[in-house]
């Protein structure tokens, strides 16, 4: 849309009464494809509602009390650096085919969307052999461009597999040749029939001592290898998950490297079959070849299974992994990624709803006598901030402590290249409930987000096309979030079960709540008597461990009465999230702590506002536990039978709290929200736009909209398709070639069986 964070001359416009070819309007950002500017071409007056939201919106940043920049520059500095990340994005934005990359997108159908998808990819490298970008420029561009490609699943599912899966030979052997786009490559776990149970897949390699080789063998139509991103029709090679065979015993699922397709032209190897499975729900992911391949005994050699844990020798000998988790890894480092990214995208939607909701103006004061006074903004009502501020609150919270997540990730990797699997289960634990958590809080957030903004936000202009779509499918992929919930509350159990034999067992900040199953002092509260008490972090933080630690005391209740963990799928949805609760609180403030100096201390003072409104927020989301006596046996060591945790004056003055920290916030989520740094071209949203200029942009929009202008002279041709065409003579005056081949037709016809007979002319004097 825009090609700049600064914000724009707003336009001007003639006094009323003056003519309409008095009223002009400055550009609302850089010629794309085709030079044309878009600006509003209609001679019409501004008026005082559109004129006044760039003010509105210069006004919200004259009252930051921080510089947002500080924040940026370190919650930015991830793969590549901040000044990298936004020469990355600059490049995308002016080049011919990036530029308005996004908005043309929405004009094409699915088949039209793969075809640019492959030319994306092939225009990336061009660039980035260009510009000498790193590898981690090219994964940062791959997902500035909203498009779930071949390549992005390349490197996210690909690569990362062979190098943190694969022994030196194979990381030499294909690691190098991968990282250097000599081949694409995709990542084929889930089947037909079986997805987040990853013991159940029915892929089989057997081993063939004969040959020396594996059997690599789809046995039923459920083993058909499903949604692999890249598979369909674009990679070339892929990492297969299969149950590994050795003289007729199984050994589990195994990693192996499968060559697919002829790097010559592209043809499917002897034994292999395989397509896209067609298109996914709210058209997503519409430049993904997700697909689906099948296995007719291909032949591999013994070395083709990735070896850095578990290996085969010559003749059948299997050599066991430290941990049989270990072939989970690839699974492992793509949750404990998602984290953040969850975040980025929920800040991404909440920057566009805070700033239109900024200058969108709706009613008076009903108090006011003065029918002259402007309409309030809409995010001055309660009813619409105390939505969206908190999503601002889990934004930072998920960023954060998602890159905790990745440190933790890679602590656990060093450590696994020594033989050390001591960090495992804890990173497991940890990735698996967050993922399950923060995925779904996000994806509930940014739809929170499009609803807040009234009708406009059913509009693609709204910007939100692409972020709930992309984001839909993250509750599934990576192990479905009930069932890792599962794996959370099995983990609570098994740590609380070691501390009944041993107080003194080791436990991490995120799991030491569990000691108040059993210790009285493990974690020491008393009900706060006032609202400024539960803004103290060793309150609010000692409130979420003792929820989760009764919501494992429920869980172990249940299991004492005789069901069957199985049958408690249900109980343990709300222990994850309990636990995650804790979890993200925990790093969110040490992230805060550890970066103050760099944030400065304005901007950590406004940080931590948001740290103990996300700690309150988690609070008064489960409140049940906390107020409700424990019942026989659901007690904790200092609440037991018939006690509870909170007042019900406590709970009245969380909610001053909530109420009161929310009022402070207000006149900072501008600058807050300016600080995730995301640029126009970015958001690609008339609402979200920095300026605030959002009337003029969605009148641009609709007046270049390609729909409204004659169809190029190719239309199959998708390097035709989506051109906006601002400016034209003809803004307000085209006939749709279908409304002559169809519509004007079925009038006339209409208008012949009318019993008071035809319309007379051409109804203008109806």
């Amino acid at each position: 849309m825009t090609t700049s964070n600064a914000a724009r001359p707003h336009p001007t416009s003639a006094p009323a009464g003056a003519s309409s070819a008095s009223s002009t309007y400055q550009p609302l950002g850089e010629s794309k494809t085709g030079g044309r500017v878009p600006r509003v071409t209609l001679p019409v007056p501004i008026g005082n509602v559109a004129s006044q939201t760039a003010t509105d919106m210069q006004a919200a940043r004259g009252k930051a009390a921080f510089d947002p920049a500080k924040i940026e520059s370190i919650l930015r500095d991830g793969r590549i650096d901040n000044d990298s990340r936004v020469k990355v994005v600059q490049t995308l934005d002016k080049d011919e085919l990036f530029g308005d990359w996004k908005k043309r997108m929405a004009h094409m159908n699915r088949e039209q969307k793969m075809t640019m998808s492959h030319k994306a990819c092939r225009r990336l490298l061009e660039i980035a052999q260009r510009d000498e970008w790193t590898t981690h420029e090219i994964v940062d561009a791959a997902i500035s461009l909203d498009l779930q490609s071949p390549i992005t699943i390349h490197w996210v599912a690909f690569v990362p597999v062979i190098m943190g899966q694969g022994n030196d030979e194979q990381v030499a052997r294909w690691g190098q040749r991968a990282m250097d786009h000599n081949i694409l490559g995709c990542y084929l776990q889930t089947e037909l029939g079986h997805g987040t149970n990853v013991a159940g897949l029915e892929t089989l390699a057997t081993y063939e001592p004969s040959t020396d080789t594996f059997d690599l063998h789809s046995p039923t139509l459920t083993s058909t290898k499903w949604w692999a991103g890249g598979s369909g029709l674009t990679a070339t090679h892929g990492i297969v998950q299969a149950q590994l065979i050795i003289n007729n015993k199984r050994f589990g699922p195994h990693l192996f490297f499968v060559p697919l397709r002829s790097l010559k032209d592209g043809k499917l190897f002897n034994g292999i079959a395989a397509g896209d499975i067609g298109p996914k729900t709210y058209d997503a992911f519409g430049g993904l070849d997700n697909g689906w391949v099948r296995f007719n005994h291909v032949k591999l050699p013994r070395d083709n299974m990735l070896a850095k844990h578990a290996q085969v020798k010559k003749g059948g000998e299997y050599v066991r992994p430290p941990s049989d988790k270990l072939s989970y890894g690839g699974m492992i480092f793509i949750r404990s990624q998602m984290i953040d990214r969850t975040g980025w995208m929920l800040s991404r939607g909440n920057t566009i709803a805070m700033r239109y909701s900024l200058v969108r103006r709706q009613f008076r004061d009903p108090d006011s006598k003065d029918v002259a006074e402007p309409e309030r903004s809409v995010l001055s009502y309660p009813s619409l901030h105390r939505r969206l501020i908190p999503l601002l609150a889990k934004s930072y919270a998920y960023i954060i402590a998602g890159r905790r997540m990745r440190t933790l990730y890679e602590d656990m990797a060093a450590q696994l290249d020594s033989g050390d699997t001591s960090l495992l289960a804890d990173v497991h634990v940890a990735s698996s409930s967050l993922k399950a958590y923060c995925t779904k809080q996000a994806l509930d957030g940014i739809e929170e987000c499009r609803q807040a903004l009234g009708g406009h936000g059913f509009s693609a202009y709204a910007g939100y096309t692409s972020i709930f779509p992309d984001n839909a499918p993250t509750v599934t992929y990576e192990g479905d979030n009930y069932v890792l919930a599962q794996q959370v509350g099995r983990a609570m159990l098994k740590t609380a079960g070691e501390l009944d034999k041993n107080a003194g067992a080791k436990v991490s900040n995120t799991t030491s709540f569990l000691g108040a199953l059993k210790n009285k002092d493990a974690v020491k509260f008393s009900p706060p008597t006032s609202p400024a008490e539960w803004l103290k972090p060793e309150v609010y933080t000692a409130v979420l461990g003792l929820r989760a630690a009764r919501r494992v005391a429920d869980l172990r209740a249940d299991l004492s009465t005789g069901r069957r963990f199985v049958d408690l799928s249900w109980e343990c949805v709300e222990v994850a999230r309990s636990h995650a609760e804790v979890v993200v609180n925990a790093w969110f403030t040490e992230g805060v702590s550890d970066d103050s100096e760099g944030f400065g201390s304005d901007a950590t003072y406004w940080l931590n506002k948001l740290v103990v409104l996300h700690a309150l927020t988690c609070v008064a989301r489960d409140i049940t536990p906390l107020v409700l006596p424990a019942a026989q046996g659901r007690g904790l060591a200092a609440y037991q039978s018939g006690s509870a945790i909170l007042t019900p004056e406590s709970v009245l003055h969380l909610e001053t709290a909530i109420r009161d920290l929310h009022t402070e916030l207000l006149p900072q989520v501008i600058a807050l929200t300016d600080a995730f740094g995301w640029t126009d071209w970015e958001l690609s949203s008339s609402l979200g736009r920095k300026d605030g200029r959002v009337y003029e942009s969605l009148m641009a929009e609709a007046e270049g909209n390609p729909i409204n202008h004659p169809a190029p002279k190719d239309s199959s041709n998708p390097d035709n398709l989506g051109h906006y065409q601002y400016g034209s003579s003809l803004v307000g005056k085209h006939v749709a070639a279908s409304w002559k081949a169809e519509i004007e037709p079925l009038l006339r016809t209409q208008n012949k069986l009318a019993e008071e007979g035809p319309i007379k002319g051409d109804g203008s004097k109806l």
